[in-house]
């Protein structure tokens, strides 16, 4: 119980400034409860993508032929400790460049995509999105509802991993320049912008995923992790600074 009450804090209180935003026109409360949920939602089917990608996957490296093979237990063992000693195999350019991209398709995009949709959905039937700011904070909440359910999902008898995890809100972040480059897409009527709303968040996310899974392929990446690592709070930080200028300017407040 303790490590879900560590993980939750800082996605608490970033929800309490996204509707302290909005407190001189504030969301319905149903419609902020429908955008949590939809975050949740997103993450479960953002799951259930990368687990068939892991499946195609498995079925592409040990052959269709050999399913049959996966429901006799001891050959089913023999069959993944190699594949296990493979993941062990010396990097090469190669290598590295398709787990990238295994990671952009199966994490980075899967999730962003799936955040993105279902803030789209829950947008256009409650019809609350009127500025440009309006459409940034559905976003944000919508983030904070995933990082919060994955929070939980990780943290879950972990003290140190769920402190770690509520001090790195990074799908909110994701979510802030998604929000944002969706609403200047509709702002100049350009649809590389809003494709940028979904393609920048996923290729951000992959390069934090992708770094920190490196680490268990080689050592060297742990310096690299933990640069990327920095530069994602460095950015978090950043946005939220942003944010807050918005904000007081007033910059987003503009009808789309």
């Amino acid at each position: 119980m303790l490590p879900v009450l560590l993980a939750l804090p800082v996605s608490a209180a970033l929800l309490i400034w996204m509707l302290r935003i909005k407190k001189d026109n504030p969301f319905p409360k149903y419609t902020v409860i429908k955008l949590l949920i939809a975050g949740v939602i997103s993450g479960i089917l953002a799951s259930v993508i990368t687990l068939l990608g892991a499946i195609i996957s498995l079925v592409i490296q040990i052959g269709p032929e050999n399913l049959p093979a996966l429901f006799n237990a001891e050959t089913a063992k023999e069959i993944l400790d190699q594949l296990a000693a493979q993941g062990n195999t010396p990097l090469t350019w190669g290598s590295a460049l398709l787990i990238f991209c295994r990671t952009f398709v199966l994490v980075g995009l899967a999730e962003e995509v799936m955040k993105f949709f279902c803030a789209k959905a829950v947008m256009k039937k409650e019809g609350v999105v009127r500025t440009w700011m309006d459409a940034l904070i559905c976003f944000a909440i919508v983030a904070i509802g995933f990082q919060a359910s994955e929070d939980i999902g990780y943290a879950e008898g972990n003290v140190v991993l769920a402190i770690i995890r509520a001090l790195t809100p990074f799908h909110f972040t994701f979510g802030v320049i998604m929000g944002y480059y969706w609403g200047l897409g509709k702002v100049k009527d350009n649809k590389s912008c809003t494709m940028l709303a979904i393609v920048l968040p996923a290729f951000i996310h992959t390069v934090f995923d992708y770094s920190l899974n490196m680490i268990r392929r080689s050592e060297d990446f742990g310096v690299i992790a933990l640069a990327v690592l920095a530069l994602m709070l460095i950015l978090t930080v950043f946005m939220i600074l942003k944010l807050r200028k918005w904000q007081k300017d007033k910059t987003l407040d503009v009808v789309i």
